[in-house]
């Protein structure tokens, strides 16, 4: 039977107590696991063992799967994003430049209409 997740919670959160630079609470872990452990009814090879067992390697078949499609479909979706972001920039840049001349025009005018003409 395998280690409940509560009690594997448990033991994961003790054992990082071993890594206390306190000698003390390392001893208080180290039993406190142990006692654990025993309580378990399991060994501590019984407990490293069925994670160790649950590790599983599935090998995936890709079947009518043509790569070189695929490719040159995202390359074409990539070229698509690019061409419409590049419309995107050219079209801020010309509403960049008109508000900056709208601006540039708007000085001028103040600057005629301005009272303290020099």
């Amino acid at each position: 039977m395998p280690l409940a997740a509560r009690e594997r919670t448990k033991l994961i959160r003790i054992l990082k107590l071993l890594g206390s630079d306190q000698p003390g609470e390392r001893a208080s872990a180290a039993l406190a696991a142990q006692r654990l452990v025993d309580a378990s009814g399991l060994t501590w090879d019984e407990i490293l063992a069925e994670r160790a067992a649950q590790v599983v390697v599935q090998r995936v078949r890709e079947w009518d799967i043509n790569h070189a499609d695929a490719a040159e479909a995202r390359i074409r979706q990539l070229k698509d994003t690019t061409e419409r972001q590049e419309r995107q920039i050219r079209a801020l840049r010309t509403r960049v430049n008109t508000l900056t001349e709208r601006e540039r025009l708007r000085r001028i005018s103040e600057e005629a209409n301005s009272p303290f003409d020099g």
